[in-house]
């Protein structure tokens, strides 16, 4: 399997399920940000990993509604990408690589109070 293959399919699917977010009526939907795609290597599956920037208290409410419109979206974007053999089935993940990485800023920050508050004396 060619990679720009892979990449084509990732960025179709993509860019279909940011479209198809938008035009949603339930609002927390269309606040997903799709933050990258994982193709199995038959490109029978594809993760699809997204974050609810400055709410991450409602993904447990995004991802559930996520889980249950699933099917629906799955033939929606079926239908909308016509020209592929076939579609991979898509499953939903929270993608936590964002939290972990403002955590880590926080960390350093309180690491760099601590140092300027007691710098290291040499004797």
């Amino acid at each position: 399997m060619s990679e720009l293959r892979k990449a084509r399919i990732k960025s179709a699917i993509e860019r279909e399920l940011i479209n198809y977010f938008l035009k949603l009526d339930d609002e927390r939907l269309r606040e997903i940000t799709i933050t990258h795609i994982e193709l199995s290597k038959d490109l029978h599956y594809a993760k699809v990993f997204f974050t609810v920037l400055g709410k991450e208290d409602e993904k447990n409410e995004v991802l559930e509604a996520l889980s249950k419109a699933s099917k629906r979206i799955q033939k929606d974007i079926a239908h909308r990408l016509k020209n592929m053999r076939y579609v991979p089935l898509l499953s939903f993940h929270f993608d936590l690589s964002i939290q972990k990485g403002n955590e880590m800023l926080e960390l350093l920050d309180k690491v760099k109070k601590e140092i300027e508050e007691h710098p290291y004396e040499e004797e």
